[in-house]
């Protein structure tokens, strides 16, 4: 059986990965485990999503582990890797947002390289066989460029010229991770517009990811964001 590992930051991305991975697999064709970090020497809590997957002889098995914070995501990795290579994982993964930093490419640098001032190290670089993706903003630009799921959240939602107009933005076609403030904010802004909200909670955070068009997501969507399509195709690369 294949096996990969994916280290996140919060249980949105953990509900995320979960659902995509079950979308792009089949619900059949994948074994999923979703953890949750609980301190260090304490035993790991198991959470059940309300997508899950029902596997009959999976030949694929995937780890998502919330690292509970973006700080957690790096040294996690580094503290496992090495063991869940030796117990047969192909590759660890590591997604993180980038918000409130805004220079990706020294960030991203720092997270894989490590850092190394005046000839003495600072952080460790990244193990072999593991990497980390980050969603520039957060992931919830990619949620909010997903326009199919918003009739879904409320018949009323579908981003006419007079929502957009209140909204102050298009979601259908500008630049998102150009914005300067949280994508968890433009996504709640845009649900008030039918009084609806969102928040990082389990329930709100659920009813998003289920209400996502994955077909939209992989088919169209990923082409708008470099590191979503970068997901994508390490779990297609996985799944092949």
């Amino acid at each position: 059986m294949k096996k990969i590992a994916f280290y996140v930051e919060g249980q949105t991305e953990q509900f995320f990965i979960n659902k995509l991975l079950i979308e792009i697999a089949g619900q059949k064709n994948i074994q999923i485990e979703l953890q949750q970090f609980q301190g260090i020497g304490k035993a790991k809590r198991t959470i059940y999503p309300k997508s899950t997957a029902n596997p009959q002889n999976p030949q694929h098995f995937a780890l998502i582990f919330d690292c509970m914070g973006d700080g957690g995501v790096k040294p996690r990795i580094i503290e496992d890797a090495s063991s869940l290579l030796a117990q047969g994982y192909s590759e660890v993964i590591g997604l993180r947002d980038l918000y409130p930093l805004t220079d990706i490419t020294r960030f991203e640098d720092e997270l894989i390289n490590g850092t190394i001032r005046k000839g003495r190290r600072i952080t460790p670089a990244l193990p072999n066989d593991t990497s980390i993706v980050i969603a520039i903003r957060e992931i919830e630009d990619w949620f909010i460029a997903e326009c199919n799921h918003y009739s879904h959240i409320d018949a009323s939602l579908t981003l006419n010229s007079g929502q957009i107009t209140s909204i102050g933005f298009n979601p259908q076609t500008d630049d998102l991770t150009t914005r300067s403030n949280a994508a968890a904010e433009d996504l709640r802004t845009i649900y008030q517009l039918v009084n609806k909200t969102y928040n990082k909670s389990k329930d709100k955070v659920e009813r998003t990811v289920e209400c996502l068009d994955y077909c939209n997501i992989y088919l169209n969507t990923k082409y708008r964001f470099l590191k979503l399509q970068e997901l994508i195709d390490k779990i297609d690369r996985f799944l092949s």
